[in-house]
């Protein structure tokens, strides 16, 4: 299986990091030079976000990042490859990513995305469907969990989407990961457990961009919010304890990283 990795000419600090990762892991890859949201013009900023509805206006970074995505593929389509993997230049492996790239057999047929990571926070998923190297399940998964540094992709899936990627509505992350925007709930997508890679904690200037673009809500607002959170959390917990307990479907956290 082919692996993509996003990479900003001018970040050659990460790239040679990224060489000892994949090469610890035993991988090889092809680098996408990223769009650097930076250089964007006044017009093309303009025409990418046309159509955004995202809560907070999209910054250069979140444009160039999409950009970025997108452009990886448009790669993969050509390839002519059933699936291929892409990741962004800050991540780590675990220490059996390699058994993942030897063959595809092990993916689901009606695969659109495999997701690699995870943000942390608990998930819905399915009943594993595989099991990889005997540790690593993979599970349908049904609900939100942003991030996009690493991912398989089907070739059918990227076309479609790239098809509906003229404009950048939201975050690429949220576009792919968050059932209240974007792609997700037209998609079949799987999660494994545990994930085989994660970010390394290196400085980002995409969430740096997100922190000060945002746009602190009003005070009524903020107080409204404080007063149901609790009953909010309640409500999930006790969601959470009828699906573990009466489905056969699991909410929980993904394990971490193993190295």
């Amino acid at each position: 299986m082919k692996a993509y990795l996003i990479n900003l000419d001018r970040s050659q600090d990460r790239l040679q990091r990224m060489y000892q990762q994949f090469e610890k892991a035993g991988l090889a890859f092809e680098r996408v030079a990223a769009v650097d949201g930076k250089t964007l013009t006044d017009d093309e900023v303009a025409r990418i976000k046309r159509n955004a509805g995202w809560k907070d206006s999209l910054n250069r970074s979140e444009l160039g990042c999409f950009l970025s995505h997108r452009k990886c593929l448009e790669q993969i389509v050509q390839s002519g490859e059933q699936y291929a993997a892409v990741f962004e230049d800050d991540v780590k492996f675990s220490r059996s990513a390699k058994q993942f790239f030897q063959s595809d057999a092990w993916i689901p047929s009606d695969t659109d995305i495999i997701k690699l990571e995870t943000h942390g926070r608990k998930v819905l998923m399915d009943k594993p469907v595989t099991v990889v190297a005997g540790e690593y399940s993979v599970a349908r998964l049904y609900s939100q969990n942003i991030l996009a540094a690493g991912y398989i992709i089907s070739a059918k899936c990227a076309a479609s989407l790239l098809a509906r990627m003229n404009d950048a509505a939201a975050p690429m992350d949220h576009l792919l990961f968050t059932p209240a925007c974007g792609f997700f709930n037209e998609m079949t997508i799987y999660q494994v457990s545990p994930v085989i890679c994660e970010q390394a904690g290196l400085e980002s200037t995409l969430s740096g961009d997100r922190a000060k673009s945002h746009q602190s809500p009003p005070v009524w607002k903020k107080v409204i919010r404080e007063i149901i959170r609790p009953f909010l959390r309640l409500k999930t917990v006790l969601w959470g304890l009828y699906i573990n307990k009466f489905t056969s479907q699991r909410w929980g956290p993904v394990e971490p990283l193993v190295e």
